[in-house]
C-alpha cells in the first residue's frame, strides 16, 4: 500500500511585476507628494485668510509685527532658481550631476537666509494671528525642505557612485539598464517635486509679504 500524506495545496505562482512599473511607481509617487503638500499648507492659507478676516479685538497684528520682506523674497528667488536648474538638468542626463549640486547649493543658501530672518524679527508667535500663521508657515516649510535636499543629495549621490562605477570598471558597462531607467525616474521625480514645492514657496511669500 502506497502511503500518502497529506500536504496543503501548493501556492498559485504570481508573475513579478514588469521592470517598467517601478520607475512609473516613483513617477506617480511624486505627483501624490505635491497633493500632499498642497494640503497641508492650505491649513496656513485657511489660517490667514481665516484670521485676517475675523481680526477680533485688532490681534491680528499686535505691535511691531513686520518681517523683512527683502529677506523673504530672497528665499523665493533661490528656491526658484535651485527648482528651475534642477529641473533643466535633469532633462540633461550630462548636466544633471552639475545642475543638481547647483541647486542643492542654493536650497541651502535659502535654508540659511530664512534662519537669518528668524534672528531680525522684533515679534513672536503671540504677537498676533499673523506672527502666529508666519511663524508657523515659515518654520513648516523650511523643515519639509530640508527633507527635500537630503532627497535631492541622495539622488545626486546614486547618480555620481553610478558614473564612478563606469569610469572604474569599464568592462561592466556602467550599471543594468533597469537601473538607469529607475535612476532618471527618482531624478525626474525628485525635480519635479522640487519644482512644484518652490511654487508653493512663491505663493507662501506672496501672501506673507506682499498681500
Amino acid at each position: 500500500m502506497e502511503a500518502s500524506a497529506a500536504s496543503a495545496p501548493s501556492a498559485a505562482h504570481i508573475e513579478p511585476e514588469p521592470r517598467e512599473w517601478q520607475p512609473r511607481a516613483v513617477w506617480l509617487g511624486a505627483r501624490l507628494l505635491c497633493g500632499v503638500a498642497t494640503f497641508f499648507f492650505a491649513a496656513f492659507l485657511f489660517a490667514y485668510f481665516y484670521l485676517r478676516s475675523l481680526n477680533q479685538n485688532h490681534a491680528w497684528k499686535v505691535g511691531s509685527v513686520h518681517p523683512s520682506a527683502g529677506l523673504g523674497l530672497t528665499i523665493a528667488a533661490l528656491l526658484v532658481l535651485s527648482a528651475v536648474v534642477f529641473r533643466l538638468g535633469a532633462s540633461r542626463p550630462t548636466d544633471t550631476l552639475g545642475a543638481g549640486i547647483a541647486a542643492l547649493v542654493m536650497a541651502l543658501a535659502a535654508v540659511a537666509v530664512q534662519c537669518i530672518e528668524y534672528t531680525t524679527l522684533g515679534f513672536g508667535p503671540a504677537s498676533g494671528g499673523y506672527a502666529s500663521v508666519f511663524i508657523g508657515w515659515t518654520a513648516f516649510y523650511i523643515l519639509f525642505a530640508l527633507a527635500c535636499i537630503y532627497w535631492i543629495e541622495t539622488q545626486l549621490a546614486s547618480l555620481w557612485r553610478a558614473r564612478r562605477e563606469r569610469i572604474s570598471r569599464p568592462v561592466r558597462e556602467g550599471v543594468p539598464a533597469d537601473d538607469d531607467d529607475l535612476m532618471r525616474a527618482g531624478i525626474e521625480a525628485c525635480s519635479f517635486f522640487w519644482a512644484y514645492y518652490a511654487a508653493l514657496g512663491v505663493v507662501a511669500s506672496i501672501v506673507l509679504y506682499l498681500v
